[in-house]
């Protein structure tokens, strides 16, 4: 079980946006710009589902399970509606902060759980965080994204099957961080290979023609991330 820690108001809390639906919990990666999932929680909240946009502090907390203590105490506290399903999209270093806490805890109400460019397997690029001195000033969770960690050390291992059954879309556009691609093998988004999102247990991989920053905002994301939400299907 884990453990419970008190929430700070935001940007380190939750911003809840009331709808008729189902919950949708959101759950951002290394969160350099501020609300880098509030399009995606704004659109979905359209859409009439019943959003909350987590915050967390990404680049002060030291691992990935301290993140998925803080989204388990959210989630308790945010979710009190028995009759709504709580659905969750997660973006970047946010889908391994799912996986964590969905490995420790399941809600008896989840619904359906989508990815959003996640390293599931690691991306060379955050290979150099292992520095210490370089981490710290980054952010110490996001070795969890280290290809090295994620064959070497750390609780996600090399991506353990899931029983969740979430659907993953990934990038392919490296937007803003061209020079990045060079040192990643195969398509990418910038920040993660588009071969790094599989999973073993996944219902759905689709490839979307966006960068890894624009994806939370990408309108063919947006409308598959609703489509798989409502069908467990990103296309009909």
């Amino acid at each position: 079980m884990l453990a419970a820690r008190p929430l700070q108001a935001a940007p380190f809390g939750a911003d809840h946006l009331p709808g008729r639906g189902d919950y949708v919990v959101l759950v951002h990666g290394l969160d350099w710009f501020r609300d880098t999932l509030q399009p995606t929680a704004g659109f979905l909240n359209e859409k009439g589902f019943e959003t909350i946009n987590v915050r967390y502090p990404s680049r002060k907390v030291a691992a990935t399970c301290d993140a998925a203590e803080w989204l388990a105490q959210v989630i308790a506290e945010e979710c009190t509606d028995p009759k709504k399903k709580i659905h969750i999209v997660a973006h970047s270093m946010g889908a391994l902060v799912v996986r964590e806490y969905l490995s420790e805890e399941r809600p008896s109400r989840l619904g359906r759980v989508v990815l959003l460019a996640a390293p599931n397997q690691g991306t060379p690029l955050a290979d150099a965080l292992r520095w210490k001195p370089l981490a710290r000033m980054i952010s110490p969770a996001a070795t969890a994204c280290s290809k090295k960690y994620c064959r070497q050390n750390g609780v996600l291992n090399q991506p353990e099957a899931v029983d969740y059954a979430p659907g993953v879309l990934m990038g392919n556009q490296s937007g803003w961080f061209p020079m990045l691609s060079v040192f990643i093998k195969g398509p990418d988004d910038g920040v993660v290979p588009v071969s790094s999102g599989r999973l073993d247990g996944m219902s759905d991989f689709r490839i979307v023609k966006t960068s890894h920053t624009a994806m939370p905002k990408n309108r063919q994301a947006l409308e598959d991330v609703n489509r798989f939400l409502r069908t467990g299907r990103f296309s009909g």
